[in-house]
């Protein structure tokens, strides 16, 4: 049997850090891995063995709540010297949003066979070519935290879509709401799914923002996702080269939802994450007969990062493509970089592809 791959987390901060939580859902009672740390615990084929913070204190904090479950843990005050001390298979980039590029170049240069990023990839196409050139070089899988990949209701309706259950896909709305209804933060997810589930290539995206934040762009200018203040919330139309138009609203002023309808030739499937994963289909039988069912749930105890960690180990081990790749999350940054430049020009059409601003 092979050895289990061996991980370091660049950046220690509460989802990269956090102990197993127990089960909310499904599996009551499982304690679920709910950051990067507790992933390569909880898989078998991974030995969590490093990690590294520029901030001194957070690396001790990281040590000491670790020390009963990986007493052999090391920690680093940069990602620099965690590299060049330790054999490292797979590295786990939890930094500030723009600070992802460097630390995954370096590590795939130092022989990393595998890494995962947190969402946005960057917050630029520049930063995110490089990140992408780097790791294809290198010839290793580039793994982004795009978290309903490996959530099962929407690996149904991925699914479902796949299979034609409600025709060619046709138009698609979706809505954030609450304070954290920030275009890159949880707007990510969201930008991401919406690609998933369009399965077609965006061509345009037009934006107007939320009132106050007119100002705001044609460039990200927020600070990784801390202050809702420095990331905004727009309106935004995707057009993709197959006809799919996609309708995605962010409203911080508005109840806190995560909604999203995908509407198709012979029906619609219609998601709710709150209070939980809620999926219903309706089905278009004719002569204005419409059939609604709830979506039935699936039972599952492993966790999205504990499903993000297993398929990093098996494009390691037997290659493959990644379900959530540079490529693909490099079109959700480009969405969403030109949302900000059509915002920031009045809500004129920006045809993609685009450059940075």
């Amino acid at each position: 049997m092979a050895r289990a791959l061996r991980a370091g987390i660049v950046g220690l901060s509460g989802i990269a850090a956090r102990l197993p939580e127990a089960a909310a859902g499904p599996g009551m009672g499982v304690r679920l891995p709910v950051s990067h740390a507790a992933a390569y615990y909880s898989v078998p084929d991974t030995e969590l063995v490093a990690g590294c913070d520029l901030r001194p204190e957070r690396a001790a904090d990281f040590k000491r709540q670790w020390s009963v479950l990986l007493p052999n843990l090391r920690v680093y005050p940069d990602h620099r010297a965690m590299l060049a001390a330790e054999d490292l298979d797979i590295v786990s980039v939890v930094t500030s949003d723009h600070a992802h590029a460097q630390v995954v170049v370096d590590a795939a240069e130092a022989g990393a066979r595998g890494i995962l990023c947190e969402k946005p990839i960057a917050t630029t196409l520049a930063d995110a070519d490089r990140m992408i050139a780097a790791t294809e070089r290198a010839g290793i899988p580039l793994l982004v935290n795009h978290t309903r990949r490996w959530m099962s209701p929407w690996l149904q309706v991925a699914r479902l879509i796949r299979e034609g259950t409600i025709g060619r896909v046709q138009r698609i709305v979706a809505s954030q709401g609450g304070p954290r209804a920030m275009l890159f933060r949880t707007g990510t997810h969201m930008c991401d799914s919406i690609v998933w589930f369009a399965g077609a290539q965006p061509l345009a995206v037009y934006a107007v923002p939320e009132l106050g934040q007119e100002l705001y762009g044609p460039r990200y200018a927020g600070d990784g996702g801390q202050d809702p203040g420095t990331d905004p919330a727009l309106s935004v139309l995707i057009e993709f080269d197959d006809g799919t138009r996609a309708f995605w609203n962010l409203c911080k002023t508005m109840p806190q939802v995560y909604d999203i309808d995908i509407y198709g030739e012979n029906g619609c499937i219609r998601g709710r994450t709150f209070p939980g994963d809620e999926i219903s289909i309706t089905l278009d039988l004719g002569n204005h007969r419409l059939v609604t069912e709830p979506l039935a749930r699936v039972q599952h105890t492993y966790g999205w990062f504990a499903g993000c960690v297993s398929e990093l180990v098996l494009l390691i081990r037997d290659g493959g493509e990644p379900s959530s790749g540079g490529r693909e999350a490099r079109m959700s940054l480009e969405i969403m970089l030109a949302a900000l430049q059509s915002q920031s020009r009045g809500g004129e059409r920006v045809g993609l592809p685009i450059v940075d601003a």
